[in-house]
């Protein structure tokens, strides 16, 4: 079936996938952003915190050196600690023993300035501190060592990192942020694309599927799919034409049906309209043979009408079974008593062997008409003087019991064998036709067979005989 034929449905399915795509693509570069983010927040901030403790660290060193050298805190102690805040949001500040600020270089460079602006007429006390005289952010301390002891502490914090980064650290930073985003946004739409590319080769053989059921449904029996393959899908098109296969068989067998009926239901009763018929017309006399003739045509077309409704509701599984456990030989022996008679009345030599002690779960008057149609098959098509056997055996491997009618009748071709249990059908029509058959018998049969979870097997040579065979399952 072409899938491009007929009008397009809009494809739903594309446009949620793609979108579920674009979605999971989102969340996915949102969440790498946020963690990458809090990495790189991490490492600079450990970064920052280093340069922290190496300007702490050396600025002790010059004050201890200082301490020493100007005999404690005062003006030429402090005058020589190197100002490395000068060029960075960083505070610097030296605590005594006690733990009071002696040194604070913001307040340092603030004099510094002052000093400056009072040369050009400026008031001393015009300007405030430049920086907050309390620490914040990440602050780091280093011991101030003088004579041997410790005489003071460093406590360096930073207000902004720019001075601690280099200009390649910032521009990296913000490039792989920017890089972050773009390849947030890239991923995106990469994925959104993904999705709708993917979902429309997957929609594509849904849509087959689709067109083929609504031309199935519409009576196109031919339609199918086309779909091979070992995904899901193309198993679901490949079940889909085996279903459809199975139902342009039965709609075959159905018209079938239908024309056999009707030509079985016509021959007996044109049989017994032109007896009737010539019996008005003067042609035949009103005697016993020719109403034996009326009546065994209606006989016959009741038995037809009985066996097409009972094969129905064997298939519609609406005909009732009295399923109990029974002995697994006592159908056969049952279907024997009956025909018993039949068979000998043809000529024919009448052979049984049971295996007995085993049980069956089973309607056991269903058995025996199954068997009963076996057995008049055998009749039927085994010339006078031949044998027919009934036999019951019991495998211990499968723990089955099989019972087999056994002729040495006409034979079945090989290319017959597949058509037995049609209905209708006659390996032999005239002379079916002259004892009564109605080519139904073997139908009903593998139908009751079917019922109680057995299968029917036969095999046959042509001018040798046939076997008939099912097989059941067995219980304790």
């Amino acid at each position: 079936m072409d899938d491009d034929s007929g009008p397009r449905r809009p494809s739903v399915f594309s446009s949620r996938l793609g979108f579920a795509f674009a979605l999971v693509a989102a969340f996915t570069a949102i969440l790498a952003g946020v963690i990458t983010f809090l990495v790189w927040d991490y490492q600079f901030n450990d970064y920052v915190r280093s340069n922290l403790k190496s300007i702490a660290d050396t600025t002790a060193t010059s004050a201890g050196q200082a301490y020493e050298l100007y005999k404690g805190w005062n003006i030429s102690s402090f005058a020589v600690i190197p100002q490395v805040g000068a060029r960075a949001d960083i505070g610097v500040q030296i605590l005594d023993i006690k733990g009071d600020i002696v040194y604070d270089e913001a307040d340092l460079r603030q004099h510094e300035q002052s000093m400056f602006d009072q040369s050009i007429d400026t008031n001393l006390f015009d300007n405030e501190l430049t920086v907050p005289r309390r620490p914040t952010g990440n602050v780091v301390t280093s011991q101030v060592i003088g004579y041997g002891r410790e005489v003071g502490t460093v406590r360096v914090w930073a207000y902004g990192t720019g001075g601690l980064l280099s200009s390649h650290d910032v521009a990296m930073r913000t490039s792989s942020m920017v890089a972050l985003g773009l390849s947030a946004c890239l991923a995106i739409l990469v994925a959104t694309l993904a999705g709708i590319i993917y979902s429309r080769r997957l929609v594509r053989p849904i849509n087959r599927i689709t067109d083929a059921a609504a031309a199935l449904r519409d009576g196109e029996t031919s339609a199918r799919t086309g779909l091979t393959g070992e995904d899901e899908i193309s198993q679901l098109g490949e079940t889909f034409d085996n279903m459809a296969d199975s139902i342009e068989v039965d709609r075959k067998l159905e018209r079938q049906l239908t024309s056999d009926v009707a030509h079985e239901l016509k021959t007996p009763l044109m049989g017994i309209l032109a007896t009737v018929e010539a019996i008005e017309d003067g042609i035949f006399p009103a005697d016993q043979a020719h109403l034996s003739t009326i009546s065994h045509e209606t006989q016959r077309l009741t038995r037809l009408t009985n066996a097409i409704l009972e094969l129905s509701r064997l298939e519609a599984g609406s005909l009732p079974f009295q399923m109990k456990r029974i002995p697994a030989d006592q159908p056969a022996r049952a279907a024997l008593d009956v025909h018993g008679q039949l068979i000998e009345s043809a000529g024919l030599k009448v052979l049984s062997e049971f295996a007995t002690g085993y049980y069956i779960w089973g309607d056991p008057d269903r058995l025996q008409q199954a068997i009963g149609n076996l057995l008049s098959n055998a009749v039927r098509y085994t010339p006078e003087g031949g044998t027919i056997m009934l036999r019951g055996a019991y495998n211990k491997k499968t723990r089955r019991y099989q019972i087999s009618v056994i002729d040495t009748g006409i034979g079945i071709k090989p290319d017959d064998l597949e058509k037995l249990f049609t209905r209708f059908w006659r390996a032999d029509e005239a002379r079916d036709r002259a004892t009564g058959g109605i080519g139904i018998g073997l139908s009903i049969t593998k139908e009751i067979v079917d019922r109680h979870k057995g299968v029917i097997e036969v095999t046959s040579e042509v001018d040798k005989g046939t076997s008939f065979s099912f097989i059941l399952p067995t219980i304790k």
